[in-house]
């Protein structure tokens, strides 16, 4: 862990609370109005990308204000903080390949509520693309909503399941907000945003099991996870 992480513990709660801000201003929107804004004027496959790609942008910048905020640390150092290839537990890593699957399936399969004709076997440049933008979006999500503000929290001696449930709310709180805050999707996105907190907790805070059912999951699932989005705007 690193010390300059460690000794800056005073401004934690400070840290915290910007990065909580930063999530809801500049990822949250990509689940409203900036999904309804490319709409408007591209095509949805071309809309997907650029909110991906708005995705990356929000979520680099965050990274970008942490290590500001961190003062001397650099970004090999965070990378090791938040517990990117940190050693974890085997059955967490299963755990989280299995949830990875599963939860991809999901995202899958959902699309035929939007669109029963979509044909979800289809494999072309354009999938591959946008699952890999997609995955490692959701790799640096994880870095930030996982690794970052739950190791900062257990700086302050919050206990785990305090960390797994605030972590979680996080989550939650900018994936809905700006959509109108359905009280569903927000259970939906709590109960996901614990599974990852859980992995997260249970591989030694090692953030491998969490990329495994995070980042699997929208690579199975892209394009039509980030499809639903749209979707789901227009209804």
């Amino acid at each position: 862990m690193n010390n300059t992480l460690v000794l800056n513990r005073n401004n934690i709660w400070s840290r915290l609370g910007i990065v909580t801000l930063l999530l809801l201003l500049l990822v949250g929107p990509n689940f409203g109005p900036i999904p309804e804004m490319l709409h408007q004027r591209l095509s949805l496959e071309t809309s997907v990308i650029g909110m991906l790609v708005s995705f990356w942008i929000g979520f680099c910048i965050i990274i970008a204000v942490i290590l500001r905020l961190s003062g001397g640390v650099t970004l090999r150092e965070l990378l090791q903080y938040t517990g990117l290839g940190v050693r974890s537990k085997l059955s967490a890593n299963l755990t989280g390949l299995v949830v990875g699957i599963l939860w991809g399936v999901l995202l899958l399969t959902s699309i035929f509520q939007f669109d029963p004709d979509a044909n979800i076997a289809v494999i072309n440049g354009y999938r591959i693309l946008v699952a890999i933008i997609a995955a490692t979006g959701a790799l640096l999500e994880d870095v930030i909503t996982r690794g970052y503000l739950m190791n900062e929290m257990q700086q302050l001696s919050v206990p785990n399941w305090a960390q797994a449930l605030i972590s979680a709310a996080i989550f939650a709180l900018y994936h809905t907000v700006w959509a109108g805050f359905d009280i569903f999707a927000f259970i939906f996105s709590i109960v996901y945003g614990l599974i990852l907190a859980g992995l997260f907790l249970w591989g030694n805070r090692s953030l491998t099991p969490v990329i495994l059912g995070h980042s699997i999951a929208v690579l199975i699932g892209e394009p039509f996870a980030s499809m639903l989005i749209f979707l789901s705007a227009s209804l």
